[in-house]
């Protein structure tokens, strides 16, 4: 699956109040994707991804991308299994004439059970007679 997002970020958003755009996705495999920058932005466009907490896109945390005419894109092996099913793309730019644009976009394998959790599997059996393993 894909997930794709489209960002207008006008001027004004700055590095301490940036624009964040959330992506909804859902359960799955982050797997990969790619980030497109037009002609235009010339290193005034900033942009970084997260999932909660964790900077995802560059994985380096206090890194962004700030480029022209580009298209980066970037493997992911990250398991996405609580919601919320969200990626937050957060930009800002540093033009004090022209808002500038980028496109992003996300590859995802769904999963659509949960991991098998060995725990939650012994609990069902709990009260059977038979042999159980100390």
């Amino acid at each position: 699956m894909d997930f794709q997002l489209y960002i207008s970020t006008a001027t004004g958003f700055t590095e301490d109040e940036p624009k964040v755009s959330p992506l909804d996705i859902t359960r799955g495999r982050l797997t990969g994707g790619f980030l497109y920058f037009p002609s235009g932005p010339a290193g005034t466009l900033h942009f970084f991804a997260r999932l909660g907490l964790h900077q995802i896109i560059p994985f380096n945390t206090g890194q962004n991308y700030q480029l022209n005419d580009c298209v980066v894109p970037f493997s992911l092996g990250i398991d996405v299994e609580e919601p919320p099913y969200l990626i937050d793309c957060v930009t800002w730019n540093d033009s004090a004439l022209h808002p500038h644009a980028l496109t992003v976009c996300f590859f995802l394998d769904p999963s659509y059970k949960r991991k098998f959790s060995l725990q939650s599997f012994k609990k069902e059996f709990e009260g059977i007679n038979g042999y159980q393993k100390p």
